[in-house]
């Protein structure tokens, strides 16, 4: 920066500041000057801004191609369907904008109305909810892992260690383990690297052979210790050299293909795992808890482990990326451990690593990556120890996502009864009354019916009825007493005399009432016999006056109150309406 100049920041205030400060200045709460010093917001903008001279809104340099609203909708979509397992790659939207500007034949600057770079770095800017990220792949199956098929699992185990008399595993950490297998490459990415701008062949030599990968074993404890490894490789005979360079207390893994087999897992469970732990005298029988791999599930091993005090226990098939402490914690810290110490060898020399050299660099990483922390939080995060079904992260599971994304997609098209209510009240206030009185005393089959208003007032009134209130139960006593009934309530009445004629009275008469799961509007209790033939299960007999013995009914009254909350949308459908019917007839 040349002397006696200065970076100039063009705005020290954010948005929200700017909102804040413009309400107190209109609420009165502040002087414009007060305001100014309060937020570091400059008078004059506030007073441009105030006296309508400069929209609200900040805006600088030109017009988007897409409009806010069209770019609010693409943030969305882009949200939603990251929420649901399928994030988009940035040409999948780049795209999508395409075929949307030819479509609607919209002048822009892009090449084939394709936008490029510039443009997806502007947008994000725009949208800071949304970012570039590398995804966690995970397989059709894993995706359909429920909350429900988890808590399952919790149960089935807590059951399975009941009836072997051992539940009392799952209150020492010590006796509770998890193993598992990894790979890793003797060659990882690196990531970003520096290099010349705009240098288009831009190159870095590997170190070694770029996709062979190592199997490693791990097992841990929930009390945070973990033991020896076996690193697997694809050898009949184990080479010198490298058998010299492991620990005396690691495993060495053999197998054709370098990939864990039930024989090799048998040998370590039999010469590694539980040596380890009849060495550090654990309690016996442990819970080893494994993924459901074919080498895990052997004849062999099954009688060791039986014989040996060892509970075999299988993880809930595709949920050990929820489920298995290994990998929801510890293994993410070797292999970060894993590339660090790989760059620091590749600082130092330039020999590339292979099997003979793998062993004492792993080794660094483990010790590095593996500490008791990291292994009691992948416990706890997984719910294994304490365990708790409910410190379970369930907002990975994918499903959960998607009942999410549905619930809350029904709630936004939800209308409430008292909604309906209102819209009811306000769609009668408007339709000519003997037109109304029609509605009411059609039958289904009938002309009217057919008719478009009809069904949008049906469907209302229906809607009307609907039970949304909690119910609250009153006695014979309290209702003659004070008729005391609240706004979009229940009132039981129960062992009633029909015929009383408090209950009869003109007040409760207009109540709609519902009997059997049907709803009865100003019904007549003293001439119509559906009421002196319902619900007749009850020993007590009652009279109604006329010489019939009559059993007591359970009946709901129905009182329908006023709502303030009113859904502006649907009124305004249902006056236009109203008004094109009331056009059609020429009344």
């Amino acid at each position: 920066m040349e002397k006696g100049t200065r970076k100039y920041k063009r705005f020290q205030y954010s948005d929200d500041d700017l909102q804040n400060a413009l309400e107190e200045i209109r609420q009165k709460k502040l002087s414009l000057s007060a305001v100014s010093r309060k937020y570091g917001i400059p008078k004059g903008p506030l007073f441009n801004k105030i006296k309508g001279k400069v929209p609200l809104i900040r805006k600088m340099g030109p017009d988007t191609v897409l409009t806010v609203a069209e770019e609010a909708q693409l943030e969305k979509w882009i949200i939603e369907k990251a929420l649901l397992g399928f994030p988009m790659h940035p040409d999948e939207l780049k795209d999508s904008v395409q075929r949307v500007l030819k479509t609607i034949n919209r002048p822009n600057p892009f090449v084939d109305d394709r936008p490029g770079r510039k443009w997806l770095k502007l947008f994000l800017n725009r949208h800071p909810k949304i970012t570039q990220r590398s995804a966690e792949i995970i397989s059709k199956a894993r995706a359909s892992v429920s909350e429900a098929g988890i808590r399952n699992w919790f149960q089935e185990l807590n059951e399975y260690l009941q009836h072997e008399n051992c539940a009392e595993i799952l209150n020492d950490p010590s006796r509770i383990f998890n193993g598992d297998e990894t790979g890793l490459q003797t060659c990882p990415k690196t990531g970003k690297l520096l290099g010349p701008k705009n240098y288009r062949n831009f190159y870095e030599i590997a170190s070694g052979p770029e996709k062979e990968c190592i199997t490693v074993l791990c097992t841990f404890s929930a009390a945070g210790d973990s033991a020896p490894p076996m690193v697997v490789f694809p050898y009949k005979r184990i080479p010198r050299d490298i058998a010299v360079s492991f620990p005396d207390d690691w495993g060495i893994g053999r197998s054709d293909s370098g990939w864990m087999t039930s024989a090799t897992f048998y040998e370590y469970i039999a010469n590694i795992f539980l040596p380890w732990i009849l060495k550090r005298h654990i309690k016996l029988p442990i819970l080893l808890l494994l993924d459901g791999h074919k080498s895990h599930i052997g004849m062999d091993l099954y009688n060791l482990c039986t014989q040996k005090g060892i509970m075999l226990y299988c993880l809930l098939p595709n949920a050990t990326h929820i489920l298995q402490p290994c990998d929801v914690s510890v293994f993410k810290s070797i292999k970060v451990h894993w590339k660090e110490i790989v760059r620091q060898h590749k600082q130092k020399t330039t020999k590339s690593i292979t099997k003979n050299t793998f062993i004492p660099l792993f080794k660094k990483a483990y010790e590095q990556g593996v500490q008791p922390s990291i292994i009691k939080h992948g416990f706890r995060k997984c719910g294994i120890f304490p365990f708790d079904a409910d410190a379970v992260d369930y907002s990975r599971c994918i499903s959960k996502r998607r009942e999410e994304q549905k619930n809350n997609s029904d709630k936004q098209n939800t209308i409430d009864v008292s909604e309906y209510q209102t819209m009811l009240k306000v769609m009668e206030y408007h339709i000519d009354s003997e037109l109304l009185l029609k509605f009411k005393s059609s039958t289904i089959g009938s002309e009217i019916t057919e008719s478009p208003l009809f069904n949008m007032w049906k469907t209302i009134q229906e809607g009307s009825n609907k039970e949304i209130a909690t119910e609250t139960v009153h006695d014979y006593n309290q209702i003659v007493s004070n008729n005391n009934i609240q706004d979009n309530t229940f009132i039981n009445i129960e062992m009633i005399d029909l015929s009383n004629e408090i209950f009869l009275s003109e007040e409760l008469m207009r109540l709609p009432v519902e009997i059997d799961g049907v709803v009865y509007e100003n019904a007549d209790f003293n001439n119509d016999p559906t009421f002196s033939n319902v619900n007749r299960s009850s020993d007590v007999d009652q009279s109604d006056g006329k010489g019939q013995k009559m059993e007591p009914v359970r009946i709901k009254v129905l009182h329908q109150g006023e709502s303030q909350n009113v859904c502006h949308e649907i009124l305004e459908i249902i006056i236009t309406a109203v008004y094109q019917e009331v056009a059609k007839k020429g009344t």
